[in-house]
């Protein structure tokens, strides 16, 4: 009678087991606007692949070293690892668990002899039931931890590109401003050589010739800073590949030869998709709402179901079949009446936090619109002003190119031959740092609209 009973109170249990505790996750307020402030120049999200837009085969190689050695991307995949045997961990509570015991045992008389043996052994098992759904809320909890591990992963290797690109990017400028720097100083060079001839035929006097000597010494100064700008971007980028000092890039390509891509924006409410930071923060929302439904499930009382065979037997081999082996099922509810509490203190953590929650999904949701609206208008911005810069630096050449003529022939002084110079050499100078920066600017929008990234499930 007690073991139906028993059965019986165990199989109701485990019917009612489907019931459980929910609580509604909260929504967003945050709405995406319906356009961009500026106007993208197509609604085509960009490919996965982007950084192949910019036709330079020795980036793409880079971007590939950056995906295998950087140690960031290490660290954040052990993360996934560690996630992941967590949500294993948390899965474990809805099975049963069984444990098992074997014992032997030898005793005897000193005085007569006898000896007897005795062997046992037990099977043990214990079962949760999960009734309020306490287990379950734990198991989505840590599912939603390891999604959000996937995307912080993601969102971490997009960071890694557009660093890998921009890295590379201003070590090619640096290379263009240090070759400019030289070709300008061997021009200065030139006309120190015109004033110096003409201050020997009297045509000049030692102020001229001490003003483009100091013109040359200053160009000849500004070049060792460039050389270490160039030693630093390259360990900047050698540590982004996971590589030491001795990182050597290759032969960089001319500024010129690097294509500028023109990418596309889709509509802001499609952005939501498009960056795995958001859909990280999204998943840790599911998670501490997960945390407070299991907070709220330990106010109420737990079930647990034991039962436990076992056998015993003077000889090993008869241990399995003893038809005498006992056996037990018993069912126990566990009720918390006083934890100073500390549960009901749990459930106002679980609380506080899922509204932290919130709020950092609806700031990640604003940053990311944000983000992609301002990067829009730089680049536009950008290209805008490479263009005008590209007019002033045709003009301050032809500039300098009339006033080096006119000098030579006597017509103006060297003062105005000087102040050419300067206007040109600064002007070519700011040309290749507005092309990076209109590079730049194309990484920076990459970045924002998600690296091509967008997720399938």
């Amino acid at each position: 009678m007690r073991t139906r009973t028993s059965l019986t109170l165990a199989l109701g249990i485990a019917l009612l087991s489907g019931c459980s505790l929910s609580t509604p996750v909260p929504q967003s307020t945050v709405q995406a606007p319906s356009q961009w402030n500026a106007s993208a120049d197509s609604l085509v999200w960009p490919q996965a692949q982007w950084w192949t837009e910019y036709q330079a085969p020795q980036l793409s190689r880079l971007m590939a070293q950056a995906r295998t050695g950087n140690l960031d991307l290490a660290t954040a995949a052990t993360r996934l690892l560690q996630a992941d045997a967590q949500l294993r961990q948390s899965g474990a509570s809805l099975l049963p668990s069984v444990d098992g015991s074997a014992s032997g045992r030898r005793s005897g008389n000193s005085g007569d002899g006898d000896v007897s043996n005795s062997f046992g052994a037990t099977l043990s098992a214990s079962y949760e039931v999960d009734f309020w759904g306490r287990n379950r809320a734990a198991v989505a909890a840590a599912t939603a931890n390891l999604n959000a591990s996937r995307y912080d992963l993601e969102a971490l290797a997009i960071s890694t590109d557009a660093s890998v690109a921009s890295s590379w990017f201003q070590l090619v400028e640096n290379q263009a401003r240090l070759q400019l720097a030289q070709d300008n100083l061997a021009a200065a060079e030139r006309v120190l050589a015109i004033v110096e001839a003409r201050y020997r035929y009297g045509a000049d006097d030692s102020l001229a010739l001490s003003q483009q000597r100091a013109l040359v010494a200053q160009l000849r100064a500004n070049l060792p800073a460039l050389q270490q700008q160039t030693l630093q971007l390259r360990n900047s980028l050698a540590l982004l590949l996971g590589q030491g000092p001795d990182f050597v890039p290759g032969s960089l390509p001319e500024m010129a030869s690097i294509h500028v891509p023109e990418p596309g924006a889709g509509l802001p409410s499609e952005l939501l998709n498009r960056r795995p930071d958001i859909r990280a923060s999204e998943q840790r929302l599911l998670a501490a709402n997960a945390n407070l439904t299991a907070a709220r499930a330990a106010l109420y009382p737990s079930i647990q179901l034991t039962g436990s065979y076992g056998a015993q037997s003077s000889v090993l081999s008869d241990l399995v079949s003893n038809p005498l082996n006992p056996w037990s099922l018993a069912a126990g509810l566990t009720q918390p009446i006083f934890d100073g509490g500390r549960l009901r203190a749990q459930v106002e953590i679980s609380q506080a936090s899922q509204q932290e929650a919130l709020i950092g999904y609806q700031r990640a949701i604003l940053d990311a619109l944000i983000d992609a609206d301002t990067a829009l208008g730089a680049l536009q911005q950008a290209r805008l002003q490479y263009q005008l810069q590209q007019a002033a630096t045709a003009e301050a050449q032809l500039a300098f190119e009339l006033a080096e003529a006119r000098y030579k022939a006597g017509a103006i002084d060297l003062q105005n031959l000087l102040d050419t110079q300067r206007s040109f050499f600064q002007s070519q100078d700011s040309l290749v740092q507005q092309r990076a920066a209109w590079l730049q600017a194309t990484v920076d929008l990459f970045r924002a609209l998600g690296g091509g990234w967008q997720a399938f499930s």
